[in-house]
């Protein structure tokens, strides 16, 4: 009996808890709306990401349709706890998506939205989506869901509400793919299933793709499927260190096209670089034994074992830099000048508008938290600073609340296309033109 107890205490200390290494998904679709245009497609697009999480081993995977508000909430709450404590927990939502007041929505099917000022009672904040894969090491929110405000027309004059599609997030350790670039509609395609769908649930089984690399493979995918005209928009601020959906292919298997494998050392390589760990180092060498790094990870590594304390010298351009042949390109931000053509009118009073810039990058422009420009009716503010990135960006013309908090008048997607634009924004109450310079090298 004392050998038994004994031996099953060991074996209860060993198990895995019920949450532990565990890939969990929710897949909702709304379609029928009952006071607004109807979506022939999320029916069946759930299908298809369901049965693609479950071959890429998510081992729950809850598929709801047509949710009310009550009922939508309750998904939600249901998801947290089973969130919590998951390697992985991935959310997919089709369905109509909004962004109004500087806040990106999700619409019920039984919501009405007489006024914008309906919203926080009748749809359902994306803040509150995406705090129910909080709980998870690896969290994935996806919306194909950036189509026409179906309700706009209706509402009063003067909505802080836009017309087409979501606003860019930012959020921290989240991976955010939205079907569409910020501002920009989503395609219900001619089929049975949006090209945004069939393109998540081709990639998402696919082994030797880490979850870093998924966005920009569903872009290439649905730029192709729409002839330019839909690109989905990655917003991505999660561990440098490459996460596998599906287990590494076999040594037996077909190798990963040079492409792929290029980009995968490096992105398995500035992971390293950010951990600056023997654990990490040692990874990126069992993956490239004779990688275009391995000097580095070895010298870095005896390092680390002489003085684990001692800190990673900044790499030099040379080392971090890609193969000539792989030269990544840069998109220089210039010439960035924001005129006010109409104030929120804090208080009622109108006091002048305090903004700052906020880049999806995690940059900020004024750098300090608390730092803004200042600026009243028919005044500029000439920013004098230029932007360097290696991939297009977004950002945002934010504007500091009167509760401590900031409003985002609008978001501007820079896009890979040179040249010079004017875009206007306008949310919040406010009126804004933002003229800029994009160079692309």
């Amino acid at each position: 009996m004392r050998f038994w107890l004994v031996t099953l205490t060991a074996l209860f200390l060993l198990a895995p808890s019920a949450a532990e290494a565990r890939k969990v998904a929710l897949i909702i679709g709304n379609g029928d709306y009952a006071n607004t245009s109807r979506l022939a497609n999320p029916a069946n697009d759930i299908k298809i990401i369901a049965a693609s999480a479950r071959q890429a081993g998510f081992d729950d995977v809850t598929v709801a349709a047509d949710l009310a508000v009550n009922d939508f909430q309750k998904a939600m709450r249901d998801f947290r706890a089973k969130a919590d404590g998951a390697e992985v927990a991935m959310v997919y939502y089709a369905g109509h998506g909004i962004e109004a007041q500087g806040k990106n929505w999700l619409i019920p099917t039984d919501a009405q939205l007489k006024s914008d000022l309906d919203l926080p009672y009748e749809a359902i904040n994306l803040d509150r989506l995406m705090e129910s894969v909080s709980g998870a090491q690896i969290r994935m929110v996806v919306l194909d869901s950036c189509r026409n405000n179906p309700f706009g027309r209706s509402w009063r004059s003067g909505t802080r509400a836009v017309e087409n599609g979501l606003a860019g997030v930012e959020a921290d350790d989240v991976l955010v793919i939205f079907a569409a670039a910020p501002g920009q509609t989503a395609a219900d395609g001619t089929g049975g299933n949006s090209p945004f769908a069939t393109s998540l649930a081709k990639r998402l089984p696919q082994p030797d793709v880490p979850v870093q690399l998924l966005g920009g493979l569903i872009r290439d995918d649905v730029l192709k499927a729409t002839g330019g005209s839909q690109r989905p928009f990655v917003s991505a601020s999660i561990t440098g260190t490459p996460v596998y959906l599906v287990p590494r292919a076999a040594a037996t298997s077909a190798p990963a096209a040079s492409g792929d494998r290029a980009a995968i050392e490096d992105l398995l390589w500035k992971g390293a670089l950010t951990e600056n760990s023997v654990r990490a180092f040692s990874a990126y060498l069992a993956e490239f034994p004779s990688g275009k790094f391995s000097a580095q990870a070895g010298d870095n590594i005896g390092r680390l074992l002489k003085n684990p304390a001692a800190a990673l010298p900044t790499p030099t351009a040379a080392a971090a830099a890609p193969a000539p042949a792989a030269a990544a390109r840069k998109f220089i931000l210039s010439n960035l000048r924001v005129e006010c053509v109409k104030l929120t009118g804090r208080l009622g009073l109108g006091l002048p508008d305090q903004l700052f810039l906020r880049f999806n990058t995690g940059q900020r422009f004024p750098e300090g938290k608390s730092d803004i420009y200042s600026i009243k009716k028919g005044e500029s503010w000439v920013v004098p600073e230029n932007f360097e990135f290696d991939q297009p960006v977004s950002f945002q013309l934010r504007e500091f609340d009167d509760i401590g908090g900031s409003d985002n008048i609008g978001t501007i997607d820079i896009g890979d296309t040179p040249g010079t634009f004017t875009r206007t924004l306008d949310g919040d109450a406010s009126d804004y033109r933002v003229t800029y310079t994009l160079t692309v090298g």
